[in-house]
C-alpha cells in the first residue's frame, strides 16, 4: 500500500511539474534494458524496480508508449527503500536531476568487477617478455658460447624444428675463438625450437650432464630487436674431456656412421675385422 502511495504521489508531481517528494531521489540517464524487476543503466549499475513501479512518458506522464531500447532517455525516482517507483522514458535527452553517486548504495551487483582483457596491459611470459604478438618482423640475434674443446676449424649450425631438424639448417658466423652468432627476422608470435650442431646429428650438442638435452625453445614476442644468448656445454662426439670417443658402436640400418670423425678415405670398422 505504501508504494502504490509513493507511486501516486510521484505521479501527481510529475504532472504538476513539481520536485519529487522528500526522501525520494530522482536521477536522469540511459538505459541498457528493463527485465526481470531491474533496470540497466549505461552507468553499468542495475537497480532493482518496485512491484508497482509506473512506467510513463516523461513529457505527459501517461503510460510509456516509448520502447525501451538500449541508450532510452530515462528519469528514475528512487524510494527511499532503493527500489524505483518510476521510470519516466524519453527520447530526447532529459534535465539532469541528482548525481547518481546518491543511489550508487541501491545498485545491485549481480557479478563481481572485473577488468577488460582488452584494456589490461600485457603480462610478461615465461621468458619475461611481453605476450603482445603483432606478427610484425623482428630481428633475432643468437649468440651461443661453445665449450673450449670445439675445433678451431669447426663450423657451427641451427638445427629447427622448421627445417625438419636439418643439422646444417642454418649456418652461424665465427665472432671469436668460443663464440659464435646469426642473426634471423623472425615474425612475432613465432615459437622457435631449436638445437646447436657442428654439421651432423652425430655432433650435436649435449646437455651439461653429457646427456641428450631437449630442444631449445624461444617465444619471438614483439620487439625492435632481440638477442638470444645460449651456452653449449658439450658435443655429442666428444667426451667430458674433450677427446674423441673410440669406436664401441656397431654400424646398423638406423645408425649407418656412428664414427663422424674417422680420416677421410678410411673404411667404417665392421664386427670381426
Amino acid at each position: 500500500m505504501m508504494r502504490r502511495m509513493l507511486a501516486s504521489i510521484v505521479l501527481a508531481a510529475a504532472c504538476c511539474g513539481a520536485a519529487a517528494p522528500p526522501g525520494l531521489i530522482t536521477v536522469s540517464g540511459q538505459l541498457l534494458d528493463v527485465a526481470s524487476g531491474f533496470a540497466y543503466f549505461t552507468t553499468g549499475d542495475a537497480f532493482r524496480l518496485s512491484p508497482h513501479v509506473r512506467i510513463v512518458e516523461a513529457e505527459t506522464g501517461a503510460p510509456a508508449v516509448t520502447p525501451i531500447l538500449p541508450r532510452t532517455y530515462a528519469r528514475a525516482t528512487f524510494a527511499p527503500d532503493g527500489e524505483i517507483v518510476e521510470l519516466a522514458l524519453s527520447k530526447t535527452p532529459l534535465p539532469e536531476a541528482e548525481s547518481f553517486r546518491l543511489v550508487q548504495r541501491f545498485a545491485v551487483s549481480l557479478s563481481p568487477t572485473k577488468p577488460n582483457p582488452a584494456l589490461a596491459p600485457p603480462q610478461p611470459n615465461a621468458h619475461g617478455y611481453l605476450a603482445t604478438y603483432s606478427g610484425k618482423p623482428v630481428l633475432v640475434t643468437f649468440m651461443v658460447r661453445v665449450p673450449p674443446t670445439t675445433p678451431l676449424t669447426a663450423t657451427v649450425y641451427m638445427a629447427t624444428d622448421a627445417s625438419g631438424w636439418n643439422p646444417e639448417a642454418i649456418r652461424l658466423e665465427r665472432v671469436d675463438a668460443l663464440h659464435f652468432r646469426i642473426v634471423e627476422r623472425l615474425r612475432s608470435g613465432t615459437v622457435l625450437r631449436y638445437l646447436y650442431t657442428r654439421g651432423s646429428l652425430q655432433s650435436e650438442e649435449r646437455a651439461e650432464n653429457g646427456l641428450q638435452r631437449p630442444p631449445r625453445e624461444v617465444v619471438i614476442s614483439d620487439a625492435t630487436v632481440r638477442t638470444i644468448h645460449d651456452v653449449v656445454y658439450r658435443w655429442a662426439d666428444q667426451s667430458a674431456s674433450g677427446e674423441l670417443p673410440l669406436p664401441q658402436t656397431i654400424p646398423t640400418p638406423y645408425n649407418p656412421a656412428p664414427f663422424p670423425n674417422l680420416p677421410p678415405g678410411m673404411p667404417t670398422p665392421h664386427p670381426g675385422r
